[in-house]
């Protein structure tokens, strides 16, 4: 109740939130309308063209690499390329039976999940 308004019954004396509610309300209305318009308005191909705008807006600009092999040579002397080629081929074999034992396990597993999964559990060990 609004300190300026006294009632007597039903009857009220002063300011009262009635018209201020039918203003509320008639706003609300006014904004569903205008969503419910611009709902109705909405096209497709105006989105994919803002959209396409902003694209070209924020357009990266990608460097081409050329693609060089690396010789280990010019940075490992031959005991540690041997080691790491030896890891390698461990790694590389104990991955495959893993693989192979989650193959009769999961048959439905994708390869590369398969692969990615036994090399995840075979790091672990």
């Amino acid at each position: 109740m609004d300190i300026n308004q006294v009632r007597f019954g039903n009857f009220s004396v002063g300011s009262s939130n009635a018209r201020q509610t039918k203003q509320e309300k008639s706003e609300e209305s006014k904004a569903e309308e205008s969503r419910k318009e611009s709902i109705s308005t909405f096209s497709p191909e105006k989105m994919l063209g803002a959209m396409e705008a902003q694209g070209l807006q924020n357009l990266a600009q990608v460097n081409v690499v050329s693609k060089k092999e690396v010789n280990p040579a010019e940075f490992l002397t031959e005991d540690r390329i041997a080691d790491i080629e030896a890891m390698m081929g461990e790694f590389e074999n104990g991955v495959s039976k893993v693989a192979d034992v989650l193959e009769e396990e999961f048959p439905m597993m994708s390869p590369d999940n398969r692969l990615a999964f036994a090399a995840h559990i075979f790091a672990a060990e």
